[in-house]
């Protein structure tokens, strides 16, 4: 059974997505990427750039730019808290950049990185023997 985490009231979310073509050049440097975007945390937060957690999972689709690209396409689904401080532009800037960040680290040469923004609230569980261990 679980229980409801002491800090019960909602936490604002923003979750991105970023679609990419899959390509095998991208998988490892781009998990390594955002492996270390969450685990260096703190040193990311003097930059403003902090992610929470993500997830990737692939899509079959197609797409329209300088042709018509019919692919599997690699969705990134960034989470990071919105910190009391922040407002609409400030997300942006910070959506803004990360895409930067992984257009110029990691998708180097793809035409376009298309982000799809979603502002959420979640509500988190833990075990009952988890709250036990904390």
């Amino acid at each position: 059974m679980q229980t409801l985490h002491d800090h019960s009231a909602p936490k604002s979310l923003e979750c991105i997505e970023i679609y990419v073509p899959k390509k095998l050049e991208h998988l490892s440097e781009l998990y390594n990427f955002l492996r270390a975007k969450v685990t260096r945390r703190k040193e990311d937060k003097a930059s403003g750039v902090t992610i929470d957690g993500f997830s990737l999972y692939e899509v079959d689709g197609a797409f329209f730019g300088e042709r018509m690209y019919e692919e599997r396409t690699l969705v990134i689904r960034i989470l990071f808290l919105r910190s009391p401080d922040d407002d609409a532009d400030s997300i942006h800037r910070k959506i803004m950049a990360l895409g930067t960040e992984i257009g110029t680290t990691v998708a180097l040469t793809e035409e376009e990185l298309w982000i799809c923004h979603y502002q959420q609230g979640v509500v988190i569980f833990r075990s009952q023997a988890n709250q036990k261990r904390a």
